[in-house]
């Protein structure tokens, strides 16, 4: 069934507007007719069957909202993905893919080996970006649309989940004394929301991870094969929500 996010005010009096790029993609691209159903989702958690009147003349859809409820397939827990900035490929990939396994928030960050160091970033791009992220976050049944932060520097992420998440993690290739697994770091937590760390394709500098340290950051090992910083922006989080039982 296809699904669509759309602002909480075009829904109303068990009534949905569509806004006109909908339309077009309703009438044009999924060629769906008077009668269809589709989803819709507020982004505010609740999800609605709804029933379309297409009017082919006027090129224009109205929906009638059919049932209502929960949308339930949100982790229960809130990830949010620190990961350094990096080329426009590898960065929609992890947006796209980021979404579609559950996480949360995307805080990209610029670090000492970070490949793009700017954080200045055009309209357009993030349009892009969050478009991106919609495409899949309607695909793979999400219930709400994960947020994308504006990149910040590495200090000032840390300082952000230091006060905004229960706990944070930080994935480091280099031999740690203090160095866990996943799966321990895990063991005891009982919070609502985790921060995760991925380094860039340069890897993070000791001095770096003395910094995440004094943060509060945990240092986890994601094993002894070397892995690509895109590759690690999803197989860390998929770890986590594995064994957090959320996929």
């Amino acid at each position: 069934m296809n699904r669509f996010f759309l602002e909480p005010y075009l829904i109303s009096d068990e009534r949905v507007n569509f806004p006109e790029t909908v339309e077009h993609q309703i009438i044009s691209v999924l060629r769906l007719r008077s009668g269809d159903i589709v989803e819709v989702l507020d982004n505010q958690g609740c999800l609605y069957r709804v029933s379309l009147e297409v009017d082919l003349e006027k090129r224009s859809v109205i929906g009638q909202v059919m049932t209502q409820e929960v949308a339930s397939t949100e982790p229960a827990v809130k990830i949010t993905l620190c990961f350094g900035m990096t080329s426009r490929d590898k960065f929609e990939w992890i947006l796209q893919k980021g979404t579609e396994i559950g996480i949360s928030e995307f805080s990209p960050f610029i670090s000492s080996r970070t490949l793009v160091q700017s954080a200045d970033l055009s309209e357009k791009k993030l349009v892009r970006w969050e478009r991106i992220i919609q495409e899949a976050a309607e695909q793979s049944h999400r219930g709400r649309l994960p947020k994308l932060n504006q990149p910040q520097e590495f200090e000032a992420c840390l300082n952000s989940s230091a006060a905004t998440t229960s706990l944070s993690l930080i994935a480091w290739e280099e031999d740690d004394a203090n160095q866990v697994q996943v799966s321990q770091s895990l063991e005891e937590f009982d919070g609502s929301s985790i921060a995760l760390y991925v380094g860039p394709e340069g890897g993070f500098s000791e001095e770096e991870i003395h910094l995440a340290k004094e943060s509060g950051c945990r240092v986890v090992t994601l094993g002894d094969r070397i892995l690509r910083m895109e590759t690690a922006a999803i197989v860390f989080p998929a770890v986590v929500l594995h064994d957090l039982g959320e996929l």
